[in-house]
This record gives structure tokens, sequence and C-alpha cells, in this order.
């Protein structure tokens, strides 16, 4: 509507500059008109420029992580965007959406991320949109022919992670997957070996606690044991695996 208004008084302006004679009315009418011109222009650049009219509107919603790699150990996942790599975009998995790789702006001016690790943390993502919109139906109606209720300004992303998970670009998680495979047998060794000194170690320690403990019930603890102590040495091993191979691709 603004520019129809610029239009309107363009043409009475004119139309008051060579139609009417008594010189006074003539130059009262077109001094108004002008000013309306001026004033609908500089209006519509400020819309354009410093969104006048419009406000900041955030919305934030939740979404609970899977692996970006689709499997164990859990990762977050990013690519290295430019030449210089100094923008970073990431890929990630949302539990309602598991088969669908999505992924973070690497515009620095569209975008920021921040990625949190704490101990026993669910793997959750924030993601917090801001956008430009009008103050009222007023100022939509004046300016919304600019197209640019809504505008994006920017989105925000925090990924909550366990520490159980890993951040990793996608040239180190190949590299790790390659690493992995190559010492599969060696960790399967070593893992016998560790899930066995622990399962005796903490069985010999809930023995002295109760020594009246029967059979079944020390069946049931040593299961209990050795899948505990599986999946602590699983994740050990993966630690130092992603760490040898952050350190080959440095």
């Amino acid at each position: 509507m603004i520019i129809a208004a610029v239009i309107i008084a363009a043409l009475l302006l004119f139309i008051c500059m060579t139609a009417i004679k008594p010189a006074a009315l003539r130059n009262t009418l077109s001094i108004l008109c002008a000013i309306a011109v001026v004033l609908s222009m500089v209006l519509m650049v400020r819309n354009d420029r410093e969104h006048f009219g419009m406000h900041r509107v955030s919305r934030t919603q939740n979404y609970s992580l899977v692996s970006s790699a689709g499997s164990t150990p859990s990762m977050l996942l990013y690519k290295s965007i430019g030449t210089a790599g100094k923008e970073k975009a990431y890929l990630y998995k949302t539990s309602n959406q598991p088969k669908k790789l999505q992924h973070t702006n690497p515009d620095p001016e569209k975008s920021v991320v921040k990625v949190v690790q704490r101990k026993n943390a669910k793997a959750q993502l924030k993601v917090t949109t801001i956008r430009w919109q009008y103050r009222s139906q007023a100022a939509k109606f004046w300016f919304g022919i600019a197209n640019n209720n809504n505008k994006l300004i920017k989105r925000k992303y925090t990924f909550n992670l366990g520490n159980d998970w890993f951040v990793l670009s996608t040239t180190q998680a190949k590299a790790l997957q390659k690493q992995i495979k190559q010492k599969q047998s060696q960790m399967q060794a070593a893992a016998k070996t560790y899930v066995a000194q622990q399962v005796k170690a903490r069985l010999t320690a809930a023995m002295a606690k109760d020594p009246t403990m029967s059979t079944s019930q020390q069946q049931a603890l040593s299961q209990q044991f050795a899948k505990q102590a599986t999946a602590a040495y699983q994740q050990q091993a993966v630690a130092q695996a992603v760490k040898e191979v952050k350190q080959q691709t440095k």
C-alpha cells in the first residue's frame, strides 16, 4: 500500500502544480503532496533497511537426537565448508526423523551452533528461530507488499550431548570406522580379558559383602557385571580410537 501512496501523492503533486491557478492554494497543496511523497519514500527505505514497523519474534523447539552415523558409537558429525574450512555444517538426525539427515546452515550470519557435553546428559537439540514479523495488521497493510514478513534473521542450534557421544568431521568418522575394522579382532580379544577381570573383581567384592549369595544370584550378577564392563570397554576403546584419529587428521 505504501507504493500506492507514493504514486497517488506524486500524481496529486503534479495536478496541484499544473491545474490549480491560485498561487497560495497551489503552493500549499503542492508542499503537502511533496511532504507525503518524501515521507512515504523515507518510510519505505526504513522498512527495507531498518525493518520499520516490525519486531523480532523467536520460536524454540526441542528434539531428541540420534547418531548422525546411524550406528554405535553415537556421533554428531560436521562437514567443513569453504577452502579455509572455517565454517561448519553439522549433520544431525532426530528421533522423529531418524532416516533424514539434516544440517545446520554454515553461514555465520544466519546460524549459530553451540555444542555442550555433560555427563549422563540426554542427547537433545534445541533450535531457536528468530524472524522479523510486523507489529500490527496496520503495519503489514502498509508495508506487506515487500514480502518480508517472517523473514529469517538467525537460527541458534544448541546440541546437548552426553559424554558417550563423539563430535567428529565426516573425514574423521570414515577414518574411525576404518581403524575400528582393522583392529576388530585385537579389540575383541582385549575386551574378553577386560570383561573377565572386571567380572571377577566385582563378583568377589559382592560375595565378600554377602557370603550367603546363591549360585543363581552369582550368575545374575556376573551377567550384569559383564554387560556393564562390555559397555565400559567399548566406550574406552572408541574414545582412544577417536583420540588417535583426531591426532592423525589435524
